[in-house]
């Protein structure tokens, strides 16, 4: 009689199994048929999952009777928490690959309550395309995998060598390509996309901490994209209090904290401005508060140079555009005017003659009829702005054309995403950027401020390739 002979009681099998097994818990365990029934019986004795499946082919099914003598058993050393009663057998063949991946399907249908990763699937038993079309599908749906693993003599199992065993993810030697991808994405300006593989890599590799850094870095970056600086702030913060950042992120720490400053600048302004009703005081306040208005015009010129980037024409001219708009509403703050409801009182105590100089600039940039200062009823549009700006002789726009403004934003204001149906092309939109720019390199010589470390602190930080 040979070693793989021997005759072993099922529960001394299952005593030595279950050693195996401490600190393994799922909630639910996932069985492919098999012509054998110890198997299903340590793993479901020793898991001692919440729920039960089988995907049984029209030969296993009848083993299940086998399968629920062994566990009686074993009943007094492992009270099972999923009764036999209750296991889940869908009707069918399930030998194929493609029926296999059927099969899952329902039983997660059924288990829609359950997390993915509270459920373990079963690679031992079964077909051979059965246990293939498992695998495939466990790693595609992030799903825990186990196999009873043992000694071999004869090429058949040694009894009571059986042992746990839980398959290496292969993103453990893959992982780099992943992340590789990941670089690629960050670097391109799609975070979302980024965070989401960054994000699956820290799961399943935790022995590399940097992933969950570069995935925080990437959620920040998507917030602070879309605008919301309290959502990105706190991402940030998650990567600052690592004390040793990833190597290619070391050198751009001080960046990464004046970008934090500039996070909670612009949650700052949001606080005072996205109110339902803002009050004019508060209003002018954040709007004349210089750092807070760089902040906000440093997020609207590095999103227009990251969507140009991509691209993405029409967007990157609306977000130019809005700097535009902020230039003249932060300068004309400074006078007491509020552009969403103007109030001349203190520009008018300045420059008395203000009405009139204001159809001046009226009639200098060609306009037919000229009209008085505007009501505190309407709100004061660009290029109304900038004849303000003009009228009032403001540094920013003194002795410069401000006529290139308006015929510049032509393009914008007939795009797709503005008044028009018809997109920006390259040539346009760095036609329309020059006048920005121009403007840009006015006002930072205007407030004695470096632009080229406003842009430094405003560039989202790359990953090394």
């Amino acid at each position: 009689m040979t070693a793989s002979d021997k005759r072993i009681p099922f529960p001394e099998i299952f005593a030595s199994f279950r050693a195996t097994a401490d600190g393994c818990a799922f909630r639910g365990l996932v069985l492919v048929g098999t012509l054998q029934a110890d198997t299903p019986a340590l793993l479901i004795a020793g898991l001692n999952p919440e729920r039960v499946a089988f995907l049984l082919t029209d030969q296993s099914r009848p083993k299940l009777d086998e399968v629920r003598q062994r566990l009686a058993q074993v009943a007094d050393q492992a009270p099972l928490r999923c009764s036999p009663d209750d296991w889940f057998c869908p009707d069918g063949d399930y030998s194929s690959v493609l029926r296999v991946y059927t099969g899952l399907r329902t039983v997660l249908d059924r288990w829609r309550d359950l997390e993915r990763h509270e459920i373990a699937v079963d690679l031992t038993g079964g077909k051979s395309t059965m246990t293939v079309g498992l695998a495939k599908a466990a790693h595609v749906l992030r799903l825990a995998a186990v196999y009873v693993d043992s000694d071999y003599a004869d090429g058949r199992p040694v009894p009571g060598t059986q042992r746990l065993a839980t398959p290496e993810d292969p993103y453990t030697v893959f992982g780099d390509l992943e992340a590789a991808e990941a670089r690629r994405l960050h670097n391109n300006h799609d975070y979302a996309s980024a965070e989401k593989i960054f994000r699956d890599l820290a799961q399943r590799v935790p022995d590399n901490p940097d992933y969950a850094i570069y995935a925080d870095l990437s959620t920040a970056y998507l917030a602070w994209d879309s605008f919301a600086p309290h959502q990105a702030g706190d991402a940030l913060d998650r990567v600052l209090a690592r004390a040793d950042l990833p190597a290619d992120l070391q050198p751009a720490r001080s960046v990464l904290q004046a970008q934090r400053e500039t996070l909670a600048q612009l949650t700052a302004i949001n606080r005072r401005l996205t109110q339902r009703k803002t009050p004019p005081a508060d209003a002018l306040t954040a709007l004349r508060d210089l750092n807070q208005g760089l902040a906000l015009l440093g997020s609207l010129h590095s999103a227009a140079l990251r969507r140009a980037a991509q691209e993405r024409y029409d967007v990157a001219a609306l977000m130019r555009y809005r700097c535009l708009e902020l230039l003249s509403q932060h300068r004309l703050a400074t006078y007491g005017i509020w552009t969403a409801e103007p109030s001349f009182d203190a520009a008018l105590r300045r420059v008395p003659d203000l009405d009139d100089r204001y159809r001046q600039a009226q009639r200098d940039q060609g306009f037919r009829k000229q009209y008085p200062l505007p009501s505190s009823e309407r709100s004061i549009a660009l290029f109304d702005g900038y004849m303000l700006l003009q009228a009032l002789d403001d540094p920013l726009v003194r002795g410069w054309n401000i006529g290139d403004i308006r015929q510049r934003s032509y393009v914008r204001n007939t795009s797709i995403l503005a008044h028009g149906f018809r997109p920006i092309s390259s040539l346009e939109y760095e036609q329309f950027a020059d006048i920005v720019e121009e403007l840009l390199d006015r006002f930072f010589a205007l407030i004695g401020r470096s632009r080229q470390e406003w842009e430094r602190v405003h560039r989202f930080v790359s990953l090394a390739a």
